[in-house]
């Protein structure tokens, strides 16, 4: 008491009111949401298509980078995701854009990516398969070397990718209790701010994540969908697989 006798009134009212101000219940006991900004999701089909909406869950502004934003099918996908949800061609929603998800197929993604302008500190979600249709409509996955993900990061240099989200089906995107169990989402990157924030993301879309190193571990990522694929490119569509991967006690 003494103490504080010998500080001015006006430091005290200062003090107090300061305190009052960043306790966790001023202003009716609500945080400042993680999942804030615009979300470009570049690509409609199965990926695209799923978590768009998923994200606008979360809480962000969704827009979809489509060849025909105006299409039936792009119109029907806004709907669906939010009111504040919008569609534009492929380089026009990622003006803006804090998050970009890569959703399209691989065979687009060099034009699609280098048709984006010069991205500065984006965050570019790689979400993209080297898988191409060969005769007959059997789809195969080509090895890439440098991987698709290291491939991104060339054409943006600028720009923050992180490879995620490419090993998971679109039905467990949807809901990842569908599979029974924990499904894994692993995580690879240069850049340590931006998969932080994509590891929150999947966290709180339902997943669990992997530190799987640099960018530069994206190839065996990408690898993992061969294994995932067996069952599309052998006809049992009924027959469907997620990754989990497990850490082991310390001891």
């Amino acid at each position: 008491m003494r103490l504080m006798n010998m500080w001015p009134i006006h430091l005290v009212v200062v003090c107090v009111t300061a305190l009052f101000i960043t306790s966790p219940g001023f202003g009716g006991g609500h945080e400042t949401s993680p999942h804030q900004g615009k979300v470009a999701i570049i690509g409609t089909g199965m990926v695209g298509g799923t978590l768009g909406p998923r994200f606008a869950e979360l809480g962000y502004e969704v827009v979809y980078g489509s060849r025909n934003p105006s299409s039936d099918k792009v119109q029907s996908l806004i709907e669906k995701t939010a009111e504040s949800a919008s569609a534009d061609t492929q380089s026009g929603a990622v003006d803006g854009a804090d998050i970009i998800v890569l959703a399209v197929p691989w065979i687009a993604a060099e034009d699609v990516v280098r048709g984006f302008g010069d991205l500065r500190d984006t965050i570019i979600i790689d979400a993209v398969n080297p898988i191409k249709t060969v005769e007959g409509g059997r789809l195969e996955i080509t090895a890439q070397t440098p991987s698709v993900g290291e491939q991104v990061q060339a054409w943006q240099p600028k720009a923050k990718v992180v490879k995620a989200f490419n090993t998971v089906g679109f039905h467990v995107m949807a809901d990842p209790n569908r599979a029974g169990g924990p499904v894994t989402i692993p995580l690879a990157s240069n850049h340590a701010d931006a998969k932080s924030k994509v590891e929150r993301i999947a966290l709180d879309l339902g997943f669990e994540t992997f530190d799987a190193g640099p960018l530069s571990q994206a190839a065996p990522l990408e690898a993992m969908t061969m294994l995932y694929m067996v069952p599309y490119m052998t006809g049992q569509m009924d027959q469907r697989f997620e990754f989990y991967l497990r850490p082991t006690p310390a001891n």
